[in-house]
């Protein structure tokens, strides 16, 4: 599958922006200026933005990425070792619970609103167990709540470098709008064109 290919979207040449039905610019200057002056708004699909990120964005950006990657793995490996030494099993919980927060946490999930809404609770929560003396409810939480920051944080990343990618270039944007993997949202009124 190239850049941005989805398996919902036959691919369709656009040689320019006035090819495409109904889309409201004819000029890629204009699509420009008008996501400069936030009229407009370019969403990404974040699975086809994490593989152009792995192919093209920057080191720094792949480091980082890497970063929160590891950051996870070794909290995982870190539960399983205080459980062993303090014999608190219930601390085994913590990789179904990062499991379970990495696969709803992703920003292309159908939930997602929801996510980001349990995501931002979950400090409070934390905090309230903790105050509560339920140490190990407390850390459960934590651990799903990095995961969750950590997820987003990536695609962010990843999103960011590709939706400046794709508004760099006439031909990356034509590509990879026919193939479904960006869109294009009116901020005033709410239309969205997609292919």
């Amino acid at each position: 599958m190239t850049v941005g290919q989805t398996n919902n979207h036959p691919r369709t040449n656009y040689n320019s922006l006035s090819d495409i039905p109904r889309f409201p610019f004819e000029q890629f200057d204009e699509l420009q200026a008008a996501v400069a002056a936030r009229s407009f708004n370019v969403g990404v699909d974040s699975f086809a933005a994490a593989e152009w990120a792995n192919r093209e964005a920057s080191r720094v950006r792949k480091i980082i990425v890497a970063l929160l990657s590891l950051l996870l793995l070794v909290a995982a490996a870190a539960s399983v070792g205080a459980a062993l030494l303090t014999k608190n099993y219930w601390l085994l919980l913590a990789i179904p619970v990062q499991a379970f927060s990495f696969y709803l946490s992703q920003p292309s999930s159908p939930i997602r609103k929801w996510v980001t809404l349990a995501g931002a609770l979950s400090l409070a929560v934390f905090l309230d167990f903790l105050l509560n003396r339920w140490v190990t409810a407390a850390t459960l939480v934590a651990y799903a709540g990095l995961t969750f920051a950590s997820v987003r944080a990536a695609a962010f990343i990843n999103n960011s470098a590709f939706r400046k990618a794709v508004l760099s270039d006439e031909q990356m944007f034509l590509s990879v709008y026919s193939r479904g993997a960006c869109s294009l949202r009116n901020n005033r009124t709410g239309q969205e064109h997609r292919v």
